[in-house]
């Protein structure tokens, strides 16, 4: 289908979940075509202190369902006065994506989230749901997730999924061409979602180089 392939054109995103939490990560460009259309795409959204996406696809699109969620997290917690859970908010983007006003639109997420536990998600374009311990979408796909079954251990920490993570998307953007202009990275664990600064990446890439 053509909007399955245009999920292949541009971007890498990467999900890892450990013991105690999970890293998302993502590259920063945003392609028209073969074209370069922004350079400094912001592809990590929070949609709550413990619940975060990554997106992949329509850029627009996306965030318009980035911001669905975020409201209806929020207005589920001032009905109920109890957290969606992370389960919960992956079966409301499932709810939207399914719905007629977002069907067969490109647009994959990733999303990560810290409950009673870490959890990660992978939704694609037609709202399926799946459950990974880790797992890498869009046009670099099969670079990164060739990096991240080369190092992935099971029991690791956090800090060394995040270095595993930046690795990933380093080698897609050497590697795929849609795919480039930074990364960016976010840490969710029992103490809330984390977005790393640019410096804390470049120490997480500098130390991804020995993982």
């Amino acid at each position: 289908m053509e909007s399955y392939a245009s999920l292949k054109k541009g971007t890498t995103t990467v999900g890892i979940k450990t013991i105690e939490g999970v890293v998302l990560a993502a590259d920063k460009r945003a392609t028209a075509g073969f074209m370069v259309a922004n350079k400094k795409v912001n592809k990590i959204a929070k949609i709550s202190d413990y619940c975060a996406v990554t997106i992949a696809g329509t850029v627009a699109q996306a965030f318009y369902l980035v911001e669905t969620l975020r409201v209806r997290t929020q207005l589920y917690f001032v009905e109920h006065n109890s957290k969606l859970s992370v389960r919960g908010i992956a079966n409301l983007a499932s709810n939207i994506l399914q719905s007629q006003k977002f069907a067969l639109l490109p647009v994959a997420l990733l999303i990560g989230g810290y409950d009673s536990e870490a959890r990660l998600y992978m939704l694609d374009f037609f709202g399926s749901i799946s459950e990974e311990k880790f797992i890498a979408t869009g046009s670099g796909y099969s670079v990164a997730m060739g990096v991240i079954h080369s190092n992935y251990k099971e029991g690791m920490d956090i800090i060394s999924a995040a270095s595993i993570a930046a690795k990933a998307i380093r080698a897609a953007i050497e590697w795929d061409a849609p795919t480039g202009e930074g990364i960016d990275l976010a840490l969710i664990d029992k103490s809330g979602v984390r977005l790393l600064t640019k410096n804390e990446i470049e120490k997480l890439v500098s130390k991804a180089v020995s993982v």
